[in-house]
């Protein structure tokens, strides 16, 4: 899971930025999140002043069909992005933009930068008031499934 979680953040890392670039407007920032602004796992927001964070939590992960010598790995995890600091309209504005920039970057190369063999967006869930007081936080998550063929034997000798 941690090189799932590797891949992902390489490909927000660089590619998100140009999509966030063409949504962005004078009223509405898009700032592509840094490498510390991605976290893997469960965010506690009270050690983050940022006013975006990526969180990337796993959901399961299974076999699929392979071969001899390789396994196909699914994994399904969430791709979270949480907007704050702004005005409530702002923060509605970017929650959606965020997740079309998302979409949009999985939609142009389902490889995500070569990280894995295919992927796909299976649903986004929008959360409008995220925040532990009102109209605080926006949130989206993004169920994400990736698939990867992992060798099973590295050590195995050609004959």
């Amino acid at each position: 899971m941690e090189t799932v979680y590797s891949n992902i953040k390489a490909f927000i890392l660089s590619t998100l930025s140009d999509y966030l670039t063409d949504l962005q407007d004078d009223e509405t920032p898009l700032n592509a999140p840094t490498e510390n602004e991605i976290i893997f796992g469960v965010a506690d927001l009270t050690r983050y002043e940022n006013k975006l964070l990526c969180v990337i939590t796993p959901d399961y992960q299974e076999e699929t069909d392979g071969t001899i010598g390789s396994v196909n790995m699914r994994t399904s995890c969430t791709v979270s992005f949480l907007c704050r600091g702004y005005k409530y309209e702002v923060l509605m504005r970017q929650m959606c933009r965020y997740a079309i920039a998302f979409r949009r970057a999985v939609q142009n190369d389902y490889t995500l930068a070569g990280g894995f063999q295919n992927s796909a967006i299976e649903k986004i869930d929008f959360f409008a008031d995220a925040g532990t007081t009102e109209k605080q936080m926006t949130a989206c998550e993004i169920a994400l499934t990736v698939e990867q063929v992992e060798n099973i034997n590295n050590d195995s000798e050609e004959w």
